[in-house]
């Protein structure tokens, strides 16, 4: 699961999350859907909005996991 995921969750859905980062709801579904990682313009507010359970290392990690897969 990726770091994306696991504050989609803790955060309270897609849709929430969304309203929190004034996006919409399909955007944050192509982070995890497509693109398995937060825009980096977000991740530190979303780090902030899990109260820091998902920290930005973990964000910038999914960024770090899709340069690999990419590479393969």
């Amino acid at each position: 699961m990726s770091a994306i995921e696991k504050a989609v969750s803790l955060i309270g859905g897609q849709t929430r999350l969304a309203r929190l980062l004034g996006t919409q709801q399909t955007a944050v579904w192509n982070w995890v859907n497509r693109h398995c990682q937060a825009p980096a313009k977000y991740i530190p507010r979303i780090s902030e909005l899990t109260n820091g359970e998902i920290s930005v290392n973990d964000l910038l990690a999914d960024h770090q996991k899709s340069k690999k897969e990419d590479a393969a």
